[in-house]
């Protein structure tokens, strides 16, 4: 084999390799994706109280049209997320906004302190018994997942979030 054949065999090496690193970059969500049924079943099996919820997850067909109903935050900024809630008249309320790009789960963060605030009118006026509930809602962050829970036990709730979150990678 000639030099010339020699360096372009080099180069197109070379090229293969940069472009394959290119590819291997770390993900903007800030790891694994998140499994939001497995999620979903460890926070509500946390609480005992919250065995009669209605769940939904993105993966449902009119998951974008559910979303809205806890968040205004874009939908094209959501992996994935979950929604658990009472259909009894209580304040039980179980969400997860996982997204796309880990720059935007503050502002998931704050759509859900928003929908707090707007449960808390709702509460204020027709269950008031419900509202010192939603004033004790917990709204936090946990890697690329903005999170709210209004339960019973909230502190059980909130670890089985981060057992379950911590044992995917």
């Amino acid at each position: 084999m000639n030099g010339g054949k020699r360096i372009l065999l080099f180069c197109l090496a070379a090229l293969l390799a940069l472009s394959l690193c290119a590819c291997g970059g770390e993900p903007q969500s800030g790891g694994a994706q998140v499994n939001m049924s497995q999620l979903q079943q460890a926070m509500l099996a946390a609480d005992p109280s919250l065995q009669q919820m209605t769940s939904v997850t993105s993966e449902a067909a009119d998951g974008e049209t559910l979303f809205a109903y806890v968040s205004a935050l874009p939908y094209d900024k959501v992996e994935s997320f979950l929604l658990s809630y009472s259909s009894a008249g209580k304040a039980d309320e179980l969400a997860v906004i996982a997204v796309k790009d880990s720059k935007d789960v503050e502002e998931a963060a704050q759509s859900l302190r928003d929908h707090v605030q707007q449960r808390l009118q709702l509460f204020r006026q027709y269950g008031p018994d419900q509202a010192a509930r939603v004033e004790q809602a917990l709204v936090f962050t946990q890697d690329n997942c903005a999170v709210l829970i209004i339960a019973d036990q909230s502190q059980a709730v909130r670890e089985a979030l981060e057992q379950t979150l911590s044992a995917r990678a």
